[in-house]
């Protein structure tokens, strides 16, 4: 078991800083990145730099982060984690800016190890858009549970969507990769 939780076998989860925004405006308007989010209009640099120093430093409502990689601390996405303290529960958030391969997987499960070690929460939850099969697949290899559906939820890419919601206990989740 790997004992830093902040760290995959691929990522490092770190702290946002303002110097992060060039990257997040890139990415923040790339339809590839945004899309799938809902994101509807594109957002200045000044925007996406006020949203970064706008960002509280993370604690047990909401801890946000960016993600980099071990190997050469290339920043790739950022991730958070909103929780309800009194019901130990919390609701994961991923954008993976650059789409290696790898690097979205190993993010969700250190974040959620940040969860359930760190933050002690008994249940997290996503929302998905029912029709992105990658996320999805992500999700199931990782032990989230589809829970429902709910029924053109949402307005994205010129169509109506269904948002799939899942959630995991921390006995459900997957440390390794299936061989």
């Amino acid at each position: 078991m790997n004992t830093r939780p902040y760290e995959g076998r691929l990522v490092r989860l770190r702290a946002r800083h303002v110097e992060d925004a060039p990257a997040f405006h890139r990415w923040f308007n790339d339809w590839q990145v945004t899309g799938w989010l809902g994101v509807r209009y594109p957002i200045s640099r000044g925007g996406e730099a006020s949203l970064l120093e706008g960002t509280p430093e993370p604690g047990f409502t909401r801890a946000a982060f960016c993600v980099e990689t071990l190997a050469d601390e290339r920043l790739v996405g950022n991730c958070e984690l909103q929780c309800d303290p009194v019901n130990r529960s919390g609701t994961v958030g991923i954008a993976m800016g650059e789409r290696d391969s790898g690097f979205g997987t190993d993010t969700m499960r250190a974040l959620c190890r940040v969860g359930f070690e760190v933050m002690n929460l008994h249940r997290i939850g996503l929302t998905v858009d029912a029709t992105n099969e990658r996320a999805r697949h992500v999700y199931r290899k990782l032990g989230f549970v589809e829970e429902g559906e709910l029924r053109d939820h949402r307005f994205i890419r010129g169509a109506y969507r269904g948002t799939v919601v899942m959630s995991l206990f921390r006995s459900e989740l997957k440390m390794e990769e299936a061989r």
